[in-house]
């Protein structure tokens, strides 16, 4: 039978954006002229998804604006990122200097839009600086958006002085508000797309004379939460919440000797878009993307957040891995090992794959390293997950031939033989890890140390083979002589020593090496920027493969982010050899938290 593969379409138009957000809302993309957030994104488990107010297509969500003398002002924005997460720009309109910043205060649910103008002039002049909205509706997104049936109703809340977006009826399911500082009333607009308002503050501006106009954004799961906390922000004021947002930053970024930034804008966009807090009911919520530029976009797969997320939040904030870690053995435990899910745990898309039913024991591993915070190991759904994750490698493991199987391959595809190697070797760590934690307190369904030694001996009979530079590990056997040469970005044999499973000075793992990076490896691709590992499910250099690179010491792999362009310099599934810009799986939040940690690993300051 023919391999079913679900494979992802190559982007025609990878067009530059900007993003930011914080744990409650997303910007997952700010248009770099006019400024415009075309939709504000928020996590909602009750609908098991994204929830997302959009703009009408043609016109963003929330757009600046500014008139001169009654006269409307061409900006053109030059964009970069303060502290690599908050997007400014800086334009000029005649003798009017402009700039503006969007941040996102962590730990509330709202955002600021600020815009500062400085009329640099010789004589005064009458300055509006405001903004447009164009609301179309709500979205909900679990992969594909599809529009809610609730009668998306927009109103001037005169009590907070505040013009809201309610999306729901008698069960409302997410709000949006916004209003100004000095609270100058919205004017709605008749339009034939979507809903529309503005509002602006309008002042004279004195020779060398400056001014800011805040504009308050605030998202709830009805609407009293929604303008109320618009009036919690102008109470607190836009410079309180600016210095919290900026004093949170500096705490948690990296200082590397090569590509800081880089590390530093997918360790925050890791941060905010591969997790958040739900809007209805306030937990976290790891997720892929919440982004729906992602095309797997809102819901969990066990890797997405602890093999490739998880490293890199243990990097910005140990705390909130711990609360990511407990979250997800409470959540996501009765499915362990299954493709993926909803983010409340329920079973989205069905299909074991053995790397994931290792990544919860990995992850746990990793967090005790990193913070050598054994009580975690009090916790009691870590206590209650040990034997039935322990049942579960049981239920895949076959004697015979001491292999656990799998149905998927780490890329969700059917793999040419049942026993994989790279799995298998996160299987064998995973389970001499549970041995070492087993004690009289902790009684476990089989024996994990046997199990590992059995596996470990397997990969060694079984899964090495003669290749063109020595002995090295094939990727998939069948325990009777047939194996495939093959790497998989996103499961590769490279990464065996930075599991444990392997010494970098072993000669099948270096001859392995030798093999994925060189022309005999079919899916090695070379286009006039870069050069990289594709694989069959998206046939364009992988970004992943590259970090993968990085951890298994191959330093070099540091120009390949370089030359790469990304997703505008987020990370993606995959990029264009010829051009550098991203090819499928733009907005890959949770991979993003893999290239952060890796460009750490090889290039932190010693």
């Amino acid at each position: 039978m023919a391999e079913i593969l679900t494979v992802p379409t190559k982007i025609k138009n990878c067009r530059v954006y900007l993003a930011s957000g914080n744990e409650y809302l997303s910007f997952p993309e700010i248009r770099p002229a006019g400024g415009g957030i075309n939709s504000i994104t928020v996590l909602h488990e009750g609908s098991r998804g994204l929830v997302e107010f959009t703009g009408t297509g043609r016109l963003p969500l929330l757009a600046p604006y500014l008139k001169i003398d009654g006269r409307p002002a061409a900006l053109r924005m030059v964009w970069s990122y303060r502290l690599h997460w908050l997007p400014v720009f800086s334009a000029a309109a005649g003798e009017v200097a402009v700039q503006g910043l969007v941040f996102a205060p962590p730990g509330h649910r709202g955002a600021v839009y600020l815009l500062k103008v400085r009329n640099n002039g010789e004589r005064p002049l009458l300055v509006e600086a405001g903004f447009n909205l164009a609301w179309d509706g709500c979205q909900r997104r679990i992969f594909r958006s599809r529009p809610l049936a609730q009668l998306p109703v927009m109103e001037y809340d005169r009590w907070t002085k505040s013009l809201l977006c309610e999306c729901g009826d008698a069960y409302p399911v997410a709000a949006l508000a916004v209003g100004l500082e000095r609270e100058e009333p919205w004017w709605r607009r008749s339009a034939t797309e979507g809903l529309q308002a503005d509002a602006a503050s309008v002042f004279t501006l004195q020779p060398g004379e400056e001014r800011h106009v805040p504009l308050y954004l605030a998202v709830n799961q009805e609407g009293s939460g929604a303008t109320t906390t618009v009036v919690d922000f102008r109470r607190r004021g836009w410079r309180r919440l600016l210095t919290e947002t900026e004093s949170w930053l500096k705490a948690r970024r990296v200082a590397l000797s090569a590509h800081t930034a880089l590390a530093n804008r997918n360790l925050f966009f890791n941060y905010f878009f591969a997790l958040g807090r739900a809007i209805d009911s306030d937990r976290w919520l790891p997720v892929t993307s919440r982004s729906p530029k992602y095309y797997v976009s809102a819901a969990f797969w066990a890797w997405d957040t602890l093999l490739w997320s998880f490293p890199g939040l243990l990097l910005t904030d140990a705390a909130t891995a711990r609360e990511v870690l407990l979250a997800v053995f409470e959540r996501h435990l009765e499915r362990a090992g299954e493709h993926a899910h909803y983010i409340d745990g329920t079973l989205l898309y069905p299909g074991f794959e053995l790397d994931q039913l290792a990544a919860y024991l990995l992850a746990l591993k990793h967090y005790l390293q990193a913070t050598g915070d054994r009580a975690v190991l009090e916790n009691e759904q870590i206590k209650r997950a040990l034997p039935q994750l322990m049942a579960k490698f049981l239920q895949w493991y076959d004697a015979d031939v001491g292999f656990c199987t799998t149905f998927l391959d780490p890329s969700d595809d059917p793999p040419r033989y049942p026993y994989l190697i790279y799995s298998n070797a996160l299987a064998q760590r995973a389970l001499s890890f549970l041995a070492r934690l087993a004690g009289k307190s902790l009684t476990l369904p089989g024996d994990p140390k046997q199990m590992a030694l059995a596996i470990r001996t397997a990969i060694y009979r079984h899964g090495v083979v003669k290749g063109p530079f020595g002995p090295m590990f094939a990727w998939a056997v069948d325990g009777r002589g047939n194996f495939e040469l093959y790497d998989n970005p996103p499961g590769s044999l490279l990464l065996l020593p930075y599991y444990g499973f392997c010494r970098r000075e072993d000669p099948v793992w270096q001859h392995t090496v030798r093999w994925i990076c060189s022309g005999y490896n079919p899916y090695r691709r070379a286009g006039r920027v870069l050069a990289g590992t594709a694989s069959r499910h998206a046939g364009d250099p992988w970004p992943l493969a590259a970090a993968s690179e990085l951890l298994a010491g191959r330093t070099e792999a540091g120009g390949f982010f370089a030359a790469a362009k990304l997703d505008s310099g987020f990370f993606c599934e995959s990029v264009d050899a010829e051009t550098g810009r991203a090819a499928t799986g733009q907005a890959f939040a949770s991979a993003a938290g893999f290239l952060g940690f890796a460009l750490y690993q090889a290039f932190r300051k010693k």
